[in-house]
């Protein structure tokens, strides 16, 4: 997990902050670091302790005092807790490749998931709002009937559309957890801050998206951890992506 969390951006930490913090947990120490990210200890005195608060989000109570007990280290694995979210999104996971491999595979099949709830007029609406010429979304939703997966999206329209699907969820989750105007703000600052964000957004379906995102989220700890790992899994698309862009610009050269 370090690895994923130290390439993650000052934006990124603050969203992730904001979720873990809880009328008990101020989460002082994280912020602290946060405003001294510059510093290279700062730096990774925040990601560690992250991790620390991801994993002990990711188990219980009982079990992560165990742990302390016997002299293991708290919290549960990171594995673990990917996999566990996946059931609990009722998304088959083959336990096969990276986490972050895990973590793209869980995020794309869970907004692939929800886009499926939709009406085919909502369907339409969103494929057209991420620039998706509307004959070809009409013809794209026939041919589906109803039946999608995340390698038939990604094949049809690129990456855009599963990230912007992906997005839209994850506002969903973010807004039953800490309320529609808070996740709004928040998601307006990721939105000034990181340009990447800005793309491949559709505010008309935040809406809906809330409805849709009804799991029951068992306990406190769980609505954390799904937005969390939901916004890791967006991350990793995000920073595969740059460094793809990376590898252009350098093999084309100036």
């Amino acid at each position: 997990m370090q690895e994923l969390l130290l390439e993650l951006s000052q934006e990124d930490y603050a969203y992730l902050i904001h979720i873990i913090q809880g009328p008990f947990d101020r989460c002082t120490s994280l912020k602290r670091h946060l405003e001294e990210i510059d510093s290279p200890d700062h730096h990774v005195a925040l990601c560690e302790e992250l991790e620390k608060k991801i994993r002990y989000l990711g188990s219980s109570d009982l079990a992560y005092q165990f742990r302390r007990v016997v002299g293991k280290e708290p919290g549960a694995d990171f594995r673990y807790i990917i996999r566990d979210t996946a059931r609990f999104l009722k998304i088959p996971l083959a336990d096969r490749g990276t986490e972050r491999d895990l973590l793209i595979r869980m995020v794309q099949e869970h907004a692939v998931d929800v886009f499926s709830k939709y009406t085919q007029a909502e369907q339409l609406q969103i494929l057209e709002s991420l620039g998706i010429e509307r004959k070809r979304a009409v013809a794209f939703l026939k041919k589906a009937g109803g039946i999608f997966a995340a390698p038939v999206l990604l094949q049809a329209f690129g990456t855009l559309v599963v990230q912007g699907l992906i997005k839209t969820v994850l506002f969903g989750w973010t807004a039953r957890l800490i309320g529609v105007k808070l996740a709004t703000s928040l998601f307006a600052f990721l939105f000034a801050r990181v340009p990447w964000w800005a793309h491949t957004i559709i505010p008309g379906a935040w809406a809906i998206s809330i409805g849709l995102t009804t799991l029951d989220l068992q306990g406190p700890a769980r609505r954390k951890t799904v937005p969390i790992l939901l916004y890791l899994g967006l991350s990793c698309i995000r920073l595969d992506a740059e460094k793809d862009q990376r590898s252009v610009d350098e093999n084309e050269g100036p």
